[in-house]
């Protein structure tokens, strides 16, 4: 079966689509950007149908310019955004290029999660930042989803961010945990 099709059949068993649980954080983070840089561009890995895209509008306005990449392009995605198809371990854009860059449900699905965040590193500006939400492996949930290449925990991911160069990592705790860190 295509990975495709996988990712299809597990979008619907599970009824993937807007999973924003740590919104709270979410919002923090995206005003500390903005605060800091103005007018941001983000970019959203693992974009699906581009539900981010609404919320962003919906909650900062003109304050965000929003880019979605994923490895597919869904013929029900909103087609007002901005979206590409690529591979978040691969990202097509130059360095320095967007102000956040988010993982939301997103980095256990990537084969290569290490380069994938290497490559959030490479296309942030100077103290922009990274965001991800992902559900804790210690939930059974985790182990379930066949698109799974990864089950993640905040400390070791934490670990990891810092080794990648990302500074100021901080998280919260939860059956879908948020951590981010920024590049400085």
């Amino acid at each position: 079966m295509s990975y495709y099709k996988i990712i299809k059949e597990e979008g619907e068993k599970y009824a993937w689509g807007f999973m924003l649980i740590q919104r709270q954080h979410f919002n923090n983070f995206v005003k500390a950007l903005i605060e800091r840089h103005g007018k941001i561009r983000l970019l959203e890995v693992g974009a699906w149908k581009c539900m981010l895209y609404g919320y962003i509008k919906e909650n900062f306005g003109d304050q965000v310019d929003y880019t979605g990449v994923d490895i597919v392009d869904l013929p029900d995605r909103n087609k007002e955004c901005n979206f590409h198809v690529m591979s978040g371990d691969s990202l097509l854009f130059s360095s320095c290029s967007f102000h956040g860059v988010v993982f939301i449900e997103t980095l256990e699905h990537i084969p290569d999660y290490v380069k994938a965040l290497r490559e959030a590193y490479r296309v942030l500006v100077y103290d922009g930042g990274v965001f991800i939400q992902s559900v804790i492996c210690t939930d059974h949930n985790a182990l379930l989803d066949r698109t799974h290449y990864h089950v993640l925990h905040p400390v070791t991911l934490k670990r990891l961010l810092e080794w990648t160069g990302f500074r100021d990592v901080d998280f919260v705790e939860g059956g879908n945990f948020a951590i981010w860190g920024y590049k400085r």
